[in-house]
């Protein structure tokens, strides 16, 4: 029985060891993945569930990118906001990594929205 009840507690000290070395993930965004608007939005807005430094974010349309200043000095932060051009109709495509805080891992993702 004790047995047992020590491979519980061995099993429990390692599922929140395992959760304390979880890397940052994108919870949301603005515009969100896979979102249809009807003008242009005046800024993206990526929202993480811990602190990041974004190592690059690109913005991409038939196979043009789009610049976008990126300020590498900022402190690290779950929100980054970045101001928009003007963009025109079509589909458009989000490329970004970031820099975990906490822990130095790289984190990447890619989405897509569009406007009508």
């Amino acid at each position: 029985m004790r047995r047992n009840w020590a491979s519980l507690g061995f099993c429990m000290a390692l599922l929140a060891v395992g959760s304390a070395f979880g890397h940052a993930r994108l919870l949301g965004a603005v515009p969100a993945p896979d979102a249809e608007l009807t003008g242009p939005p005046p800024s993206l807005t990526l929202k993480f569930n811990e602190s990041v430094r974004l190592g690059m974010l690109q913005l991409w349309t038939a196979g043009h990118e789009i610049p976008l200043t990126i300020d590498h000095d900022a402190p690290a932060a779950s929100t980054v906001t970045l101001p928009l051009p003007r963009l025109a109709a079509g589909t458009y495509e989000v490329r970004w990594s970031a820099l975990t805080a906490s822990d130095g891992h790289v984190v990447k993702g890619v989405y897509s929205f569009s406007i009508r």
